[in-house]
């Protein structure tokens, strides 16, 4: 092969699709995280499992939890958006209305009718042929595809009426929005139940897997034995957390937009409604999926087989979720505040805040904007080669440190945890086994 044919200079495609790539995951917290989990957790996770009992479980776990997450979305909210057009806000006549894309618009456009119809207007505009409905309706040649979102066909679902039109959009939107909570943090709950029954079963022994190499099993079974006696109490509790999670979100990103209270806090809440939407009307955005992911938390410790395994749980998703919802913003915002200085790169947000912290960790410029600046002309091309540069090296970072400490650290834990419970029945039964002295004989004892 000669060097011109994969020289990204003399392949514009694969140039244009590295910078398209990081664009969409620049611009999905959903993907991205995608990408963390399958390259730094996953698999060096599995890698570094203390026994085959452990790793099988993992990768039962992990792969259920890959197609709940990342694969069923592409299915299930499509679907869901159509169901909820025309069963929840009755707003499109047929399941297969093009309509159902009014569903995309944005809880920022939601708080009036004015900003909610110029939203419309725009998105009637851009709409564009999506290939799995495409393939439908050529299947189902008495049907004609049209990509066009019609404000007039919805409006005539309400009688003209805007204000009815808003309200039924949110109430669409809402449904599909606690629905979609409940699915994909009920079935991580339930995934997390069902797979530690599916090795007792394999096994023929309770307990937590990761310690089945590290001690007799009468030793581990007796250390997960309040699971075993509580675990189905655990599951309904585990489900309640999950619906009362996602009502509580509904609560905060919906409901506001229903009010007509001018109280400081159901503005704000409105204001920032935006926060809970949905990736192209399929993946959940950072806010919700980080609130879902931090009360996910208690269903890990309910889950759990003995505190050891709580623990276990506990720190691989609490330092995730922190490094992820939190620490990838600070490492990319300290890169980039350090390129626009030594590279006199232009990556670095203007929001006029001045304070220090600020001045550490500035805002930074999507990947999206910076490329369109650079189209545009704005900046120079370097700022598009130096972003995206920042985003993977950001991202191998947060890779790596997941990838080898956080379960370097654990499996040094659960050994600590265990070595000192095998300790503990050593003590006792050397106590039972003790020889009599010959004291014991002279007192009458024996």
């Amino acid at each position: 092969m000669h060097v011109a044919q994969i020289n990204c200079k003399q392949n514009p495609s694969f140039k244009n699709g590295f910078y398209n790539t990081t664009r969409e995951l620049d611009s999905s917290v959903m993907l991205s995280r995608a990408l963390i989990d399958t390259f730094g957790c996953t698999i060096p996770w599995l890698i570094m499992a203390n026994n085959d009992v452990e790793r099988k479980e993992k990768t039962r776990r992990y792969l259920l939890n890959y197609v709940i997450i990342w694969l069923t979305p592409f299915v299930t909210l499509p679907l869901s958006n159509r169901f909820a057009m025309k069963h929840i806000g009755k707003l499109t006549q047929k399941f297969w209305s093009n309509n159902h894309k009014a569903m995309h618009i944005s809880n920022e456009f939601l708080k009036d009718t004015n900003s909610m119809m110029s939203e419309l207007t725009r998105m009637s505009k851009d709409v564009k042929k999506n290939p799995i409905e495409s393939v439908y309706y050529k299947l189902n040649s008495k049907r004609k595809y049209s990509s066009k979102l019609d404000i007039d066909e919805l409006l005539k679902s309400c009688n003209g009426d805007k204000e009815k039109l808003r309200q039924k959009l949110i109430r669409a939107k809402n449904a599909v929005f606690i629905s979609d909570c409940i699915f994909t943090f009920g079935a991580g709950a339930t995934v997390l139940f069902a797979n530690n029954e599916i090795t007792k079963k394999k096994t023929g022994q309770s307990g937590f897997s990761a310690e089945m190499s590290m001690a007799d099993k009468e030793i581990v079974e007796k250390r997960s034995a309040n699971y075993e006696k509580s675990k189905q109490k655990r599951y309904l509790a585990a489900m309640g957390l999950t619906i009362f999670t996602a009502l509580g979100m509904s609560l905060a990103s919906f409901a506001p937009l229903y009010s007509k209270s001018p109280g400081k806090l159901i503005q704000k809440l409105r204001n920032n409604a935006r926060l809970f939407d949905y990736n192209k009307g399929i993946y959940m955005s950072r806010l919700p999926f980080f609130l879902g992911n931090t009360a996910f938390i208690g269903v890990n410790l309910l889950a759990a087989r003995n505190k050891t395994e709580q623990k276990d749980l506990v720190i691989r998703q609490s330092v995730g979720d922190a490094v992820f919802f939190g620490g990838d913003l600070l490492l990319a915002s300290l890169f980039t505040n350090l390129s626009d200085k030594i590279f006199d790169t232009k990556l670095v947000k203007n929001d006029g805040n001045s304070s220090i912290w600020r001045k550490i960790f500035p805002k930074v410029k999507p990947i999206k904007q910076v490329i369109e600046e650079v189209e545009k002309g704005q900046i120079s091309k370097s700022n598009k080669r130096i972003a995206a540069g920042i985003f993977w090296t950001n991202m191998l970072i947060l890779m790596g440190a997941m990838g080898y400490l956080i379960p370097t650290f654990i499996n040094k834990m659960i050994k600590h945890d265990v070595d000192k419970d095998v300790q503990t029945q050593n003590r006792v039964e050397m106590s039972f086994n003790k020889p009599p002295k010959m004291e014991d004989f002279i007192g009458g004892k024996i």
